[in-house]
């Protein structure tokens, strides 16, 4: 049967739109996607500094949520869908691995403590400094910089009978109990100096271990792209010196 110049016409403009859909699928760019990254809260600061930098240079969105160490452990073993863990400890991050939660684990960061106070602590005489004050720490069963601010406190043979400690979730919590004047004295990251204004600095290296900051690519990651693009930027030397700028030592 002989078919109509119409018909025969409609069925060349049919071909030749069906390639041209697919030359334009080839050469599509892919689409943006989005990374949500844990932090913990001493480092929320720096990990929203780094995201800006990401998403400066990249197509993809990054979202941050923040919590103690501890917690967001909990959520991240429950299932919670975060791409990539920002530790306050190295413990985590390696059991995350271990349990086949993790596709890499990296230090991306060596953390200091300090003390902050109105009218400055000596040392020397750290029980009368500490005798009868308000002192704030996260909760040392959760995060890390709770846990060194208890062997602080050790090292200087204190005697939590003397004093009013108060513990809270995490470094985040302990900034803000300082400033709204609940807190005469607060363990606080360094990093976090900035958020307690014109406060006397009580420096206390030597007094605990070294805070190893890890980091973990979570499982469900695997399939991110904007999740290995971020993995790939934390490992460059801009996100090394927006780490270096906020009061951390550069991981070894």
């Amino acid at each position: 049967m002989k078919l109509s110049p119409l018909r025969g016409l409609k069925g060349r403009m049919k071909t030749f739109a069906y390639a041209f859909l697919l030359l334009t699928a080839l050469h599509r760019p892919a689409f943006a996607e989005e990374v949500l990254i844990a932090v913990a809260s001493n480092f929320v600061t720096t990990a929203e500094e780094l995201a800006e930098a990401f998403q400066a240079t990249s197509d993809h969105t990054a979202v941050v949520a923040h919590g103690s160490t501890g917690a967001l452990y909990a959520q991240i073993v429950s299932g919670a869908p975060y791409d990539v863990f920002f530790s306050a400890d190295a413990e985590r991050p390696r059991l995350l691995d271990e349990a086949g939660l993790a596709l890499d684990v990296k230090t991306y960061a060596l953390g200091r403590l300090v003390l902050v106070s109105n009218d400055g602590v000596d040392l020397a005489a750290a029980t009368e400094a500490f005798s009868g004050r308000r002192v704030a720490l996260a909760d040392p069963m959760v995060a890390p910089y709770g846990a060194a601010a208890v062997l602080v406190m050790e090292n200087l043979e204190l005697d939590t009978a003397t004093f009013q400690p108060l513990l809270v979730t995490n470094v985040g919590q302990v900034a803000t109990l300082f400033v709204t004047g609940n807190a005469d004295l607060a363990f606080l990251a360094e990093a976090q100096l900035p958020l307690v204004g014109s406060a006397e600095v009580t420096v206390l290296d030597g007094r605990y271990p070294g805070i190893r900051q890890d980091a973990a690519l979570l499982a469900r990651s695997e399939s991110n792209p904007a999740a290995e693009a971020f993995w790939a930027f934390l490992q460059s030397d801009a996100a090394a010196e927006v780490i270096a700028m906020n009061g951390y030592d550069p991981a070894k």
